[in-house]
């Protein structure tokens, strides 16, 4: 979570703030079409979700939030990595340390909501549904495919993953 929050100085909302808080985009012009390029990605493939069997995630709406997850994760195994535990390869009740991190993330999403709820989350909230805060982040991770050994092709694999930082 707080690679998440620190992601989110750097998501289409953080990126108008400067050092002090004041309302200023200090990116380049360069640095605001890159990003904005690779932000399109994320838009798109949490557009592409689905809830309550008919409902589409606004990717827009929950584009800062998503990116932060994915930064976030991201940083959160870059740290995990970096420290003792890239060297501690035990498996406790099965699994590795990658995907104890992974399983970990998953379980923080835990929820069980109503579909009249999912629905009008959906259409209002900049938050995805937990599940796609889950998956959303795992399947643009090739770290995520090799810890768990998955397919090419297998479901929680992006043929073209998204990737802001």
């Amino acid at each position: 979570m707080i690679g998440h929050e620190l992601t989110h100085g750097f998501d289409d909302q953080g990126r108008r703030y400067d050092g002090q808080g004041n309302l200023r985009d200090w990116w380049t012009d360069a640095d605001g079409k890159a990003f904005d390029e690779r932000a399109t990605c994320v838009a798109d493939q949490y557009s592409s979700y689905t809830v309550a069997g008919d409902t589409h995630i606004n990717g827009r709406l929950t584009l800062g939030e998503n990116t932060a997850d994915n930064g976030g994760l991201r940083l959160a195994l870059m740290a995990y990595l970096a420290g003792p535990g890239a060297t501690m390869k035990e498996q406790i009740d099965g699994f590795t340390p990658e995907q104890r991190l992974f399983l970990g993330w998953a379980q923080q999403w835990c929820e069980n909501m109503r579909p009249e709820t999912e629905r009008v989350q959906a259409a209002s909230n900049p938050h995805a549904p937990a599940k796609y805060r889950v998956n959303g982040p795992v399947s643009n991770m090739p770290e995520f495919q090799k810890a768990f050994s998955c397919k090419a092709d297998a479901p929680m694999v992006r043929q073209s993953a998204c990737r802001v930082w």
